[in-house]
């Protein structure tokens, strides 16, 4: 691959902003486009988008402009609720029109269905949406209607059995219409296959973490029985724009408004059926056909009131949530992933099933023969405090550290390849 790689930041967000400067300051990259989704930024040198001098390459809304760049690779930044409302068919059309793709959002593992695949049934969608409890500003004024109306479609269908033939065949029209499917991994391959390109999904967790740190870890024993991921973050200092701030989380509102059908809970799945399908197939040489997710997700009162941004804490609504995602190869645990988020120390949740009174950061386990293994990374100072800047740097890092190799393969779907490798010594 010819240096400076040509690239395109699609979403210039806390993440893909981030990916925007470091790449307009390094010499192995050349940023011939961005894409941008606020009509303000629509012609504004995208120097001047991240606080540096002008470049001479202004951004744009247009999608058939960007499209029409000659560019090597794409860097995929979506907004999370945006999976819901066609970042896939997006990422199909940069990938016929030639380019690579790398995102931070998604693709981690295409083949593994979620609950919104488009091989899913639509009324088994459908059902799923027309439970989901919204908070906040996750979705805009036309998606909160949307989702009102399927909740009251589905409770008309519920009670019409005989008629589910016909109704699934409705249902498929109007679910890719509110809020469209996943594609499968089948058609995100073909998508590569036709633009002679890759596509990869990276970032912190999912990616970085499991994907290598993890599955590292367990290449060094000899047989692995399970494996246990633990994250546990503040988010008191992540930004206001993520997810649509902390009340689309859940953080701040009544207890009874977070639970499995959250849309948290919904939408983190997507990400954590493709790192439990990534586990069972490297440890296990499982198809995503067998893997199985289930969900559980609560909240923790909170304990002291903590303003973030925008956002007031007040003792007794959501402090933190605890989600746990369990992945079973027909009856047998393999795989038990966490995610336990606070906002403020004084909310931090160390309940009994809080192992180890984490404080910060992530713990791994690996559980096999001839013993087990555990990781743990965690603030130095055994503080809450959190660095939200440092876990986007993270995953900003591990998107352009691995966009040469992804360039030069084969086109397809590209994973982490944790084969050893070696090299001469030079000393």
């Amino acid at each position: 691959m010819a240096h400076p790689i040509r690239v395109i930041v699609w979403g210039p967000g806390d993440m893909g902003g981030r990916a925007l400067h470091t790449a307009l300051n390094s010499p192995d990259f050349d940023v011939v486009g961005v894409k941008v989704f606020s009509p303000h930024k629509d012609g504004v040198d995208i120097g001047t988008l991240v606080g540096l001098p002008p470049v001479g390459v202004s951004a744009t809304t247009s999608k058939a402009a960007i499209l029409a760049l000659d560019a090597d690779c794409v860097i995929h930044t979506p907004t999370t609720p945006a999976l819901l409302q066609g970042a896939d068919n997006d990422v199909v059309e940069l990938l016929e029109s030639g380019k690579n793709v790398v995102s931070g959002a998604s693709y981690h593992n295409p083949a593994m269905p979620t609950w919104l695949s488009s091989s899913q049934p639509a009324l088994s969608v459908l059902r799923t949406i027309g439970d989901m409890k919204v908070t906040g500003d996750v979705f805009g004024a036309r998606e909160r209607q949307a989702l009102s109306a399927l909740h009251w479609t589905m409770k008309a269908v519920d009670s019409a059995r005989p008629l589910q033939r016909p109704l699934e065949a409705a249902a498929s029209a109007v679910i890719d219409r509110v809020i469209p499917r996943r594609l499968t991994g089948e058609r995100l391959q073909s998508a590569c296959l036709k633009g002679g390109v890759s596509l990869h999904g990276t970032g912190l967790h999912p990616g970085l973490m499991v994907e290598q740190v993890l599955l590292r870890l367990a290449s060094l024993l000899d047989d692995v029985h399970e494996v246990r991921f633990l994250e546990v973050g503040d988010l008191s200092a992540a930004p206001d724009g993520m997810w649509g701030g902390l009340a689309s989380l859940g953080f701040g509102t009544d207890l009874s408004a977070v639970d499995s059908n959250h849309a948290i809970a919904l939408m983190q799945h997507f990400y954590f059926d493709a790192v439990l399908g990534n586990v069972a197939h490297t440890l296990f040489g499982a198809q995503a056909k067998d893997v199985r997710v289930e969900r559980h997700v609560y909240p923790v009162p909170a304990r002291v009131e903590v303003r973030a941004g925008g956002t007031v804490i007040r003792p007794g609504t959501v402090g933190a949530i605890h989600m746990t995602y369990r992945g079973y190869l027909g009856d047998r645990l393999f795989m038990t992933n966490e995610e336990c988020w606070h906002v403020g120390a004084g909310n931090a949740h160390l309940g009994p099933d809080h192992p180890n009174s984490l404080s910060g950061g992530h713990l791994i386990s690996v559980d096999g023969l001839p013993g087990r293994l555990e990781f743990r990374s965690e603030p130095e100072d055994g503080s809450f405090k959190a660095d939200w800047s440092a876990v986007t740097d993270i995953s900003v890092n591990a998107i352009l550290d691995s966009i040469p190799a992804v360039c030069a393969a084969r086109p397809g779907v590209v994973l982490p390849d944790l084969t050893p490798r070696y090299r001469l010594e030079e000393a």
